[in-house]
């Protein structure tokens, strides 16, 4: 008789491609999932995956069985979907999904207040700049810089992050303070890759022509940021995570470089449950109250 479990473990190494993402994506050891594999395999009696030398690619048996998994994990999500949003207790977790450049900088210390608030539930904060899908589960609340477009979630649009030009003042005290805009293009620079303004809003996208040259360049925001904290040069910075650091100069003042809506996003039935409306009201509540250190002014 198959096991959901043993699906569930089939489901993730079919979208992923390997043992090694399936295991990161299930927080799992790629031992345990290999010996899953085998026995299921051994209980269905055939081959579902050709193992080869750049991952793992199904068997045609393999194929028929990733339909009906995905029919049945979907049905499995949408009853769990239902039980939660009947709940009317305040115990138990929440999980919330958000980039790094809100939760490791920002999001933990805030949410202290939620907790002493409530003291029976869990705060469970997903830092991951992949997309967790709702739908699935991956989480309950969603902190997102783009809006989402599935006819099954909520959301509403809280705050604008901006990001300013910010360079360590050591770094200022070598090359000295630009007092123009013009004079930026002898600097140092810390540049994003493209993908990273996908998000951003084309408002304030502004480019100040060719700099001196880059620096260091990366598609993470929080290697940036550390790339400006290390003293590489000037660089986009985020106006929250600058605000109380005395080792950060901002430049040209309110002058902003980019800027990112923050959508605060949730499934329409688990926001039936309690716990998940207090948590999605408590965010909500708290980007306001900082919208102006999201902008920049405050």
């Amino acid at each position: 008789m198959l096991d959901w479990d043993d699906l569930k473990y089939f489901l993730a190494m079919a979208e992923q491609g390997s043992l090694s993402a399936a295991a990161r994506k299930l927080n799992v050891s790629q031992p345990t999932l290999s010996r899953r594999l085998t026995a299921l395999e051994e209980n269905v009696g055939a081959e579902i995956f050709s193992r080869t030398r750049t991952g793992l690619e199904m068997t045609a048996l393999g194929e028929q069985m990733m339909n009906h998994a995905r029919h049945m994990q979907d049905d499995v999500h949408a009853i769990e979907r239902l039980i939660t949003g009947h709940d009317s207790s305040l115990q138990g977790s929440v999980v919330i999904s958000c980039t790094e450049a809100i939760g490791s900088l920002w999001l933990v210390d805030k949410l202290i207040g939620f907790r002493k608030q409530y003291p029976g539930i869990t705060v469970d904060v997903k830092v991951d700049n992949a997309v967790s899908d709702l739908l699935r589960r991956e989480a309950d609340i969603a902190l997102r810089m783009f809006r989402p477009v599935q006819n099954d979630l909520i959301c509403k649009r809280t705050v604008s992050m901006a990001y300013g030009y910010y360079a360590h003042k050591d770094y200022l005290a070598e090359h000295g303070m630009p007092k123009t805009m013009s004079d930026m293009k002898k600097y140092d620079f810390i540049l994003p890759h493209d993908e990273i303004l996908a998000y951003t809003s084309t408002e304030h996208r502004k480019s100040i022509g060719a700099p001196k040259g880059a620096a260091f360049r990366s598609n993470n925001l929080v290697a940036l940021s550390a790339a400006v904290k290390a003293g590489y040069g000037i660089g986009a910075y985020s106006c929250l995570a600058a605000a109380n650091d005395p080792d950060l100069v901002r430049l040209f003042d309110d002058y902003v470089v980019f800027s990112s809506d923050i959508w605060l996003v949730s499934h329409t039935e688990l926001r039936r449950s309690a716990r998940i409306r207090a948590m999605y009201d408590y965010l909500g509540d708290l980007l306001q109250d900082n919208a102006a250190a999201f902008a920049g002014a405050a």
